[in-house]
Formats: structure tokens, C-alpha cells, sequence
């Protein structure tokens, strides 16, 4: 691997930020997600560390993914991608991208990321047809963060990895 592109580097970030994620699951309590955030960002200077790496990590993917599209959009190289599959593919990469950020600021569940998940919430369930059933499948009830807990650790990180590997 030779990091020649800002998407090697958007890859290497995720990659980081997944193996953080996965070590921040273990002391992650759905239940109480806002002390089990505050315990161990306070009380073990390692888990703040780990958990600022996977913050940071996640910013500096979504914002290197963005300069990656946006490069290979100027510099015209996108001519390349013949199938519309793969067009659509990355397109829902971007979504997924969006939601896994959104996702992680909610899973903090302090009062902002409180406010976040209701208007989320509120959004998706105001979309024709298929709006309530996709605020279920996406992000649950309120006041329960297991649905998105879930669909941010490991659904939408396996659908993002998959589409990364492909590209």
C-alpha cells in the first residue's frame, strides 16, 4: 500500500477508527451510555485517549473522503467507473459515511446529541411511505440507543468496509 491518494489515507483512518471503536465497545453500556462515556473518558486517561483517537479518526475519514471525491471529481478520473452499480455504491457510501458520523455523536448521549436524535429521529419518520419503518430500523425508540448502537458498530461499518474494499 502506498498512501499516493487522500483515499489511502481516508482507509487508513477508518481502519484506526474501526480497531478504536472496537475497543471502546467493551466498556460501552447501552443502558447508561452517558455515565459509561463520562466514567471511562474520566476515570482511565487510556480510554480518553482511545476514545479522542476514534473521534478524531472519524472526523479526519469524512473529511479526507470528502477532498478524495472531491479530487477525483476535478481532476476528471471518475470517467473511469463504467457500471452504475458502482456509481450508486459509492454514492451510498457517502450516506452511510454521514450516518455512522451522526450516529457516533448520538451514541454519546449528552444533551446535544439528546436534541440530535430527536430531530434525526423525527426527520426520518416524516418521510413518505417508509419513514416510520426506517426510523425503527435506523434508530429505534427514544430513550433506547440499542437499535443504533448497533447499526453504528456493526452494520453500517460492515456495509462501509465492504463498499471501501470494493473501490
Amino acid at each position: 500500500f502506498t498512501f499516493d491518494t487522500y483515499g489511502w489515507v481516508a482507509t487508513a483512518s477508518v481502519i484506526l477508527c474501526a480497531v478504536s471503536g472496537a475497543l471502546l465497545a467493551v466498556p460501552y453500556d447501552v443502558a447508561a451510555p452517558y455515565l459509561s462515556v463520562t466514567k471511562f473518558v474520566t476515570a482511565n486517561p487510556a480510554a480518553s485517549l482511545l476514545r479522542n483517537i476514534h473521534y478524531w479518526s472519524a472526523q479526519l475519514f469524512l473529511v479526507l473522503t470528502l477532498i478524495h471525491i472531491i479530487d477525483h471529481l476535478w481532476k476528471g478520473s471518475e470517467v473511469n467507473i463504467k457500471k452504475k452499480s458502482v456509481w450508486f455504491r459509492l454514492t451510498l457510501s457517502i450516506v452511510f459515511t454521514v450516518y455512522v458520523m451522526l450516529s457516533g455523536f448520538i451514541l454519546k448521549a449528552d444533551g446535544d446529541s439528546l436534541q440530535a436524535h430527536r430531530i434525526l429521529s423525527s426527520l426520518v419518520s416524516s418521510l413518505p411511505w417508509i419513514g416510520p419503518m426506517l426510523q425503527q430500523t435506523l434508530i429505534g425508540k427514544e430513550g433506547n440507543f440499542q437499535v443504533l448502537y448497533i447499526q453504528h458498530a456493526a452494520t453500517a461499518t460492515v456495509i462501509l468496509f465492504v463498499i471501501i474494499m470494493e473501490h
